[in-house]
């Protein structure tokens, strides 16, 4: 991946919440560890933040379905959680 690529969170990764709350991110800069992004639902137009590169991977259809899977299993385990 390479700055001006459009990125989601890794559906394997689970440390970071719901992932629906950052939703799609646009990679602003790089370094040998961490993505800079801005991401759409968190970040104003002058705002990025920095993201380990494991954690983030292409906006394909298939990333953003697992994606989007992975957010309905923490919702049903939220949903029991709090009964």
């Amino acid at each position: 991946m390479q700055v001006g690529d459009l990125v989601v969170y890794d559906p394997a990764v689970t440390d970071i919440g719901r992932s629906e709350d950052y939703g799609l991110g646009i990679i602003l800069d790089e370094n040998p560890h961490y993505y800079f992004i801005n991401w759409i639902n968190i970040c104003t137009d002058s705002q990025m933040l920095a993201s380990p590169k494991d954690h983030i991977v292409p906006a394909t259809i298939e990333n953003v379905q697992r994606l989007r899977e992975h957010d309905e299993r923490e919702k049903k385990l939220d949903k029991w959680a709090t009964i």
